[in-house]
C-alpha cells in the first residue's frame, strides 16, 4: 500500500477530488437513464406515472446493473420470438422495431371501457388460433377506409388524448383485426432522446479512455473509477439489448371490441413477455442460448469480475482492502451458487434439462430468495399471499415435480448468500466514495497524452 496518502484534493493544476467525484457520478446517472426503455403506459395515466415507473428501473439500474441488463435481455428474447413468428407469417416489412412494439404493450384492446394490453405471448398464440389477424401495410379493416375509420375514432375516444386511431369489432366470431403500424408511427410515439444518449455514448468513451490511459501509464486509480467501469460496461450490454426497441413510447395503438367479442373471455392481467416454458403453440427460439442465457451470464458476470479491477488500489485502512477483496470474489461466486441451486432444481423436480428452463428458475428462485431477505421469516407466510410471489410459484411447479421441495439446509444456504451478496454490493458503493478520503497523490496526476503520440526525444 503507498505511503504517500492526502486528503481532500482540490483541481486548479490537476484533476481534484470533486472531478473524480463528479465525472463518475455524471456518467453513472446518465448511462443509466439513458439506457431505460420504458414500456408504453396504461391508458390515461399522466406523466407522474411515467416519471415514477421510470425512477422504480433507475433505482434497480443503480443498485443492480446486471438485472437490468437481464431485464433487457428477456425483453430482446421476447421480440426476436415475435420477429421469427412474424416472419414466417410471411411479413417481410416486420422488423425488430414492430416486434418490441408488441412486447412493450403496444396494441391496447378496449372493451367495455377498458383498457387491456395484448401480451407478446397472446399475440402470437391468438394469431395461431384465429382470433386476431395482423393487417399487412397495405390493408385496412374489412369494408373501411381509412378516412372513416380516423372520423369514428375520434368521436369514441375523444376523453383519451394522444391516442391513434381505433377499429371496432362488432361480430361476436369474426377475427380481431389488428391494424398495421409503420416505424414512423411507431417513432412519432415515443421521444428521440438522441441528444442525451449521444452524450452519454461520448462520456463513456471518454471514461473508458482515461482508464485504460491511467493504467498504462501506471497512474493509480480509485476503486470509484473502477465500479464505474463496472457499470458502464454492464450498462453497454443492456444498451446492445434495447438498441432496437422504440425509446419511452407515450401512446398506444387502441383496437375498438365489442363486449360480446369471443376475444374478451381471453383477457387477463398477466406479464407482457413471454415466459420460458414448453408450450407446444408457443415455441422458443432454439437460439435462446445464444440470446438470451449466454448475454445474460456475460453482462452478470463482466459486472461482478470487473471489481477486481481495484484489487490492488490502495485502501485507506487494511480492513476496507480486504473487504473490498471479499466482495468482488463474493460476487462471482453468488452467482455461481445460483447456476448451482438451478441444476439442482433441474435435476431432483424432473425438469427438461435445457439452458432456458435452467435460467427460468434461477430468476425465479432469486425472486422469492431476495424477498424473504427484505421481509424476514416472520413474514413468509406474508410473501407466499403476495400475488407475485404467486406468480413465481405457479411458474416453478409448471415445471416442477409436485412432490419435491427443496431441502431446509439448502434454502438457509441460499437465502444467507442473498443476504451477504447485497450486503456486500452497500459497502462496495460506500467504500468506493470513502476511500478518497485519503487517497494516494499519483490518484491526482494528469495523464500525459502526449506520451502515446509517436516522437522522437
Amino acid at each position: 500500500m503507498s505511503k504517500q496518502l492526502v486528503g481532500w484534493t482540490s483541481s486548479p493544476n490537476a484533476r481534484g477530488t470533486i472531478d473524480i467525484i463528479w465525472s463518475c457520478v455524471f456518467v453513472v446517472f446518465l448511462s443509466t437513464w439513458t439506457t431505460l426503455h420504458n414500456n408504453v403506459p396504461p391508458v390515461k395515466q399522466g406523466p407522474l406515472w411515467r416519471l415514477r415507473n421510470k425512477a422504480l428501473l433507475m433505482g434497480v439500474g443503480l443498485v443492480a446493473p446486471e438485472y437490468l441488463a437481464t431485464i433487457a435481455f428477456t425483453e430482446l428474447r421476447t421480440a426476436l420470438t415475435v420477429q421469427s413468428h412474424m416472419k414466417d407469417l410471411g411479413y417481410k416489412e416486420w422488423t425488430l422495431a414492430h416486434s418490441f412494439f408488441v412486447a412493450m404493450g403496444g396494441y391496447m384492446l378496449h372493451v367495455s371501457g377498458d383498457y387491456k394490453p395484448v401480451s407478446a405471448e397472446n399475440f402470437i398464440k391468438w394469431q395461431r388460433s384465429g382470433t386476431i389477424r395482423v393487417l399487412r401495410s397495405t390493408e385496412t379493416t374489412s369494408g373501411e377506409s381509412e378516412s372513416h375509420l380516423g372520423d369514428s375514432a375520434s368521436v369514441e375516444l375523444t376523453s383519451v388524448p394522444k391516442l391513434s386511431r381505433a377499429l371496432r369489432l362488432d361480430s361476436h366470431d369474426s377475427a380481431v383485426e389488428i391494424p398495421w403500424v409503420s416505424k414512423e408511427d411507431i417513432a412519432s410515439r415515443g421521444k428521440a432522446d438522441v441528444f442525451l444518449k449521444t452524450i452519454a455514448c461520448a462520456q463513456i468513451g471518454w471514461l473508458l479512455v482515461q482508464y485504460c490511459a491511467r493504467r498504462a501509464q501506471s497512474l493509480a486509480t480509485s476503486s470509484l473509477e473502477a465500479l464505474t467501469v463496472a457499470y458502464v460496461v454492464c450498462t453497454l450490454f443492456s444498451y446492445s439489448a434495447w438498441w432496437k426497441k422504440p425509446y419511452d413510447l407515450e401512446s398506444p395503438m387502441i383496437v375498438e371490441v365489442a363486449a360480446e367479442h369471443e376475444i374478451t373471455s381471453l383477457l387477463e392481467d398477466g406479464p407482457l413477455m413471454i415466459p420460458m416454458n414448453d408450450d407446444p403453440d408457443l415455441p422458443l427460439l432454439h437460439n435462446v442460448l445464444w440470446t438470451y442465457v449466454l448475454p445474460c451470464t456475460a453482462a452478470v458476470l463482466s459486472f461482478s469480475t470487473l471489481h477486481f479491477l481495484a484489487w490492488n488500489d490502495d485502501f485507506v485502512t487494511l480492513t476496507e482492502e480486504w473487504l473490498w477483496r471479499a466482495s468482488s470474489i463474493l460476487f462471482v461466486w453468488f452467482h455461481v451458487v445460483f447456476l448451482g441451486f438451478a441444476a439442482h432444481m433441474e435435476k431432483n423436480r424432473n425438469i427438461s434439462p435445457t439452458a432456458a428452463n435452467i435460467a427460468m428458475i434461477g430468476n425465479c428462485a432469486e425472486i422469492k430468495a431476495i424477498w424473504y431477505v427484505f421481509h424476514g421469516a416472520k413474514l413468509v407466510t406474508f410473501g407466499n399471499r403476495n400475488a407475485t410471489l404467486n406468480r413465481v410459484d405457479a411458474v416453478l411447479l409448471s415445471k416442477c415435480h409436485p412432490d419435491y421441495t427443496p431441502e431446509g439446509p439448502l434454502v438457509i444456504f441460499f437465502v444467507s448468500h442473498t443476504f451477504f451478496y447485497f450486503a456486500g454490493r452497500f459497502f462496495v458503493l460506500i467504500e468506493a466514495f470513502a476511500s478518497l478520503r485519503r487517497a494516494p497523490a499519483g490518484l491526482y496526476e494528469n495523464v500525459n497524452w502526449s506520451g502515446f503520440i509517436p516522437h522522437v526525444s
